[in-house]
C-alpha cells in the first residue's frame, strides 16, 4: 500500500481513498492511498508531494463476539469452552484490513448478523464491497448464505482467499479484484460497504438498479460529522435510513428502499 501525501486541498474527485488530517499548529495534509504506486504519481501533478510506502503492522492476538451467533478470532487462537459452541470464524492477523478489532468492522458485524436474521425463508446473497481480509463476507458464508467479496488490492483479495481455506468456506464465497465504482455491481440482496466517506458518496448513486429491488445496503467507514452528507446524499436518491449506529468516533448507517 503507498500513501500521497500533499499540502494541497483535493480541487478534483478521485475513487482512490484519501483523507484530510489536521492537526493543531499544522497546516492540514491531504492523504491519498492506493495498492500501486502508478496511480499517485499520476496525481502528483496535481497534488505536489512525497509518495511513500506504507508498511501495515501485523495484529495482536484478538477474539471478538457478536453475541451468540458468530465468534472471529485470530487463527490460532486458543477458545474457552464456554465459547465453543459458537461458530468460530478464524481470521488470520495479516496484512489486510479487516480484523474486527476495528470499530467499523465491528459495527458491521452487529448490523449483518442482525439482518440475516430477518431471511427466514430465502437464501440471501451479500455482497461486500472493500473487502479487506474478507472479513465480513466470510461471516455472510459462515452463517450459511452465499457472499462475493470485491477489493482492488490483489493482496486484500489473496489474503481473503487464504481465510476462506482456513475456515472451508470456498464453496459459500467468491473474492474478486474490482473496482467498485467502474465494475458492474451484480445483484444482491444485502450490499455491506465498509469503506470512506468519499468513496461511499461516488458509490450510492450506482445503486439506484439494487433500490429498485429492495436491496439492503449497510455502509461504514465514516467518521463523526462526515455521516451527515451520507444520509443527505442516500435520502436525496430514495432511500430510508432504517438504523444508525456509533462505536467511539465511527458511523455505521444502513439503509433500505
Amino acid at each position: 500500500m503507498y500513501v500521497l501525501e500533499s499540502r494541497r486541498h483535493l480541487t478534483i474527485p478521485t475513487h482512490l481513498p484519501h483523507a484530510l488530517l489536521e492537526r493543531p499548529g499544522h497546516p492540514p495534509v491531504l492523504q491519498i492511498y492506493s495498492a500501486k504506486v502508478f496511480p499517485l504519481r499520476k496525481l502528483q501533478n496535481i497534488y505536489p508531494g512525497r509518495i511513500r510506502r506504507i508498511t501495515l503492522r501485523s495484529s495482536s492476538p484478538f477474539q471478538l463476539r457478536i453475541g451468540r451467533r458468530l465468534l472471529i478470532t485470530s487463527d490460532h487462537r486458543i477458545v474457552s469452552s464456554r465459547n465453543r459452541s459458537i461458530p468460530r470464524l478464524k481470521i488470520r492477523a495479516g496484512p489486510a484490513f479487516g480484523s474486527g478489532e476495528h470499530a467499523t468492522t465491528h459495527l458491521c458485524l452487529r448490523y449483518l448478523t442482525q439482518s440475516l436474521l430477518q431471511y427466514t425463508k430465502s437464501s440471501p446473497t451479500v455482497l461486500d464491497l472493500g473487502c479487506g481480509s474478507g472479513i465480513l463476507a466470510l461471516a455472510c458464508a459462515k452463517l450459511g448464505v452465499q457472499a462475493l467479496g470485491w477489493d482492488l488490492d490483489p493482496t486484500a483479495i489473496q489474503e481473503a482467499q487464504r481465510n476462506a481455506k482456513v475456515n472451508r468456506l470456498t464453496s459459500r464465497i467468491l473474492f474478486q479484484t474490482k473496482d467498485a465504482l467502474r465494475a458492474p455491481l451484480p445483484k444482491a440482496d444485502l450490499i455491506v460497504a465498509n469503506l470512506y466517506d468519499s468513496l461511499l458518496l461516488h458509490l450510492l448513486p450506482r445503486l439506484e438498479k439494487h433500490r429498485k429491488t429492495g436491496t439492503t445496503i449497510i455502509l461504514s467507514g465514516i467518521l463523526k460529522g462526515q455521516e451527515i452528507a451520507v444520509i443527505r446524499t442516500a435520502r436525496k436518491l430514495g432511500w430510508k435510513l432504517q438504523r444508525r449506529g456509533r462505536l467511539a468516533r465511527w458511523h455505521c448507517l444502513q439503509f433500505q428502499p
